[in-house]
């Protein structure tokens, strides 16, 4: 087994291992030092995974969830979904985010298996927060170390008897996994760096982009039938850079996660705070952070909350 980088920064393609029936502890040992090393791994042309085997390869990586309640229920249960571009969340342009940074518990990680490409393409777009964060310089990193980013999503946009979200984590995550240092700054859904004013915050975050998605940063895949890709939601964001219409053809792109807190859970507790919230009128903010326990005004984007790649 060999693993080829698919960029500079980040992310390898796994070469010799058999996705349908691989999976010795000397194999799944390899497979999780390269998915720290690189934070994305693609598995390319290894067969149709089935739902039940896609929970057990996702599960070698840490526990999966049931996180999401996008799209129709995959055979394997709670556990599986699939994301179709017949409906908004799977079709429209999709900004750089990882998911559920406005929660408390954003994903650990996101397998996806592609079970339906069109035949004119269709790709998902990668950047590294932890490369990003290498890139910076000194004297940013240092006024950076200590400051805290507020994340939000208005999820009303999108269902209208769903709460808002927010969650604070600082800008720069130190991964409770590899230790690694992660500019934890998202396009789609970073609101305000709580420490500065509006104007300051505004002016950092927009630097922040620039050096996050700069065209050199980027790994672009296009997807091909089969293909399977697992990447770390905390270290890797992704985006949806061009819209994947139907009239191109069907995308179907079957998922996993990897999370310590389920989507109902999360949904539960937005709506408890929020309810506090209205009875004292205090200002939507919820603190966030991201526990050791995963170890074992900028411009709005189009508001998509459902899951999407």
């Amino acid at each position: 087994m060999e693993f080829r980088p698919l960029h500079p920064d980040f992310g390898a393609e796994v070469i010799g291992f058999d996705l349908q029936r691989g999976g010795s502890a000397a194999e799944v040992a390899a497979l999780r030092e390269a998915y720290d090393r690189h934070g994305l791994l693609l598995f390319r042309k290894g067969g149709r995974v089935s739902p039940e085997r896609h929970v057990e390869i996702a599960g070698w990586f840490g526990p999966p969830a049931p996180i999401s309640n996008d799209g129709p229920q995959g055979d394997g249960g709670s556990l599986v979904t699939v994301l179709q571009n017949e409906e908004a969340a799977g079709r429209l342009v999709l900004p750089f985010h990882s998911d559920l940074t406005y929660t408390a518990d954003p994903i650990d990680a996101i397998c996806l298996h592609a079970i339906a490409v069109p035949e004119g393409g269709s790709s998902t777009t990668f950047v590294s927060g932890a490369a990003a964060w290498d890139r910076l310089a000194p004297a940013l990193q240092a006024e950076l170390a200590d400051k805290t980013l507020r994340h939000f999503y208005n999820s009303r946009l999108m269902v209208a008897d769903w709460p808002s979200f927010a969650a604070e984590h600082p800008v720069r995550l130190v991964h409770p996994r590899t230790g690694r240092p992660i500019l934890f700054v998202t396009q789609n859904h970073a609101e305000r760096i709580l420490e500065m004013d509006e104007a300051r915050s505004r002016a950092v975050i927009e630097d922040l982009f620039a050096v996050l998605y700069a065209p050199e940063a980027r790994y672009q895949h296009w997807w091909e039938l089969d293909d399977l890709v697992m990447w770390d939601n905390l270290a890797i964001q992704h985006a949806r850079t061009e819209e994947a219409h139907p009239r191109s053809g069907k995308r179907a792109l079957q998922r996993v996660a990897l999370a310590r807190v389920g989507f109902h859970e999360l949904l539960a507790r937005a709506r408890a705070a929020e309810a506090v919230q209205a009875g004292t009128g205090a200002e939507a903010r919820r603190p966030g952070s991201i526990s050791a326990a995963s170890a074992a005004a900028t411009p709005k984007a189009p508001a998509i909350m459902k899951a999407g790649a």
